[in-house]
């Protein structure tokens, strides 16, 4: 670009402005600290959790010691924690049930796990619940009947006569999920469960001991054995 000098037109080069875009800034990379006030160390903002009022916009405590002490006064105060949950969850019903379904859902074999170990520390415990439940929900258990026989009737197939003498003679008397003695009060089970397209026929059933027939349910016969420890 050209100017007007004393000595006439002269060249004189043009600076372009400053470009600060690709300008590396060091502390813009260094991660925000703050000192957490219960255990006074420096900690990074990411462990702190959001607070509006707080300073920076996040709690005076870190997310670890305020953990530390949630966890400490339930624990002393577990029946006034109990009350507060129980009365919450009696006004919020659908969220109870959709949050233990999706729980559930998302951790299908850990319950799964937990349920075999309270069962092989409880023997027995399942059957006694199960006839408990059944006597104090004689109608649901009046309509799970009802279904039942619908489905096996959809299922097609009828038993011979005689199938669990013949069984029994079969089995040597005992149960082919655990191998203790059947009893006398055992129970004819469908090995491929109806729900999941097994049929009503001879070839499909066997004697289970009572309890861990109520354990398997309308459960795959793999995925049920191998919950027990079987490596099928």
């Amino acid at each position: 670009m050209m100017f007007m000098s004393g000595q006439g037109l002269q060249a004189f080069p043009l600076l372009e402005p400053a470009d600060h875009r690709h300008t590396f800034n060091h502390r813009s990379r260094m991660p925000k600290m703050k000192t957490c006030t219960k255990c006074n160390e420096a900690k990074s903002f990411q462990s702190f959790s959001a607070q509006l009022a707080g300073l920076n916009g996040l709690t005076a405590a870190c997310k670890t010691c305020n953990k530390t002490y949630r966890d400490a006064w339930r624990a002393k105060n577990t029946e006034r924690t109990a009350a507060t949950s129980a009365a919450w969850y009696v006004a919020n019903p659908l969220f109870k049930v959709a949050y233990a379904a999706a729980h559930y859902a998302a951790n299908k074999e850990y319950k799964a796990a937990l349920g075999a170990a309270w069962r092989k520390a409880n023997p027995g415990r399942t059957e006694v619940n199960s006839a408990a439940w059944r006597k104090a929900n004689p109608e649901k258990n009046r309509i799970y009947k009802h279904n039942r026989r619908a489905k096996e009737r959809v299922a097609g197939g009828k038993l011979s006569v005689g199938l669990a003498a013949r069984l029994f003679v079969l089995q040597n008397g005992k149960c082919p999920c655990c191998n203790q003695s059947l009893g006398k009060k055992y129970h004819l089970d469908h090995i491929m469960p109806i729900a999941l397209g097994g049929q009503n026929i001879d070839n499909n059933i066997q004697l289970l001991r009572s309890t861990c027939n109520h354990q398997k349910l309308a459960k795959h016969p793999i995925d049920f054995m191998q919950q027990r420890g079987f490596l099928l």
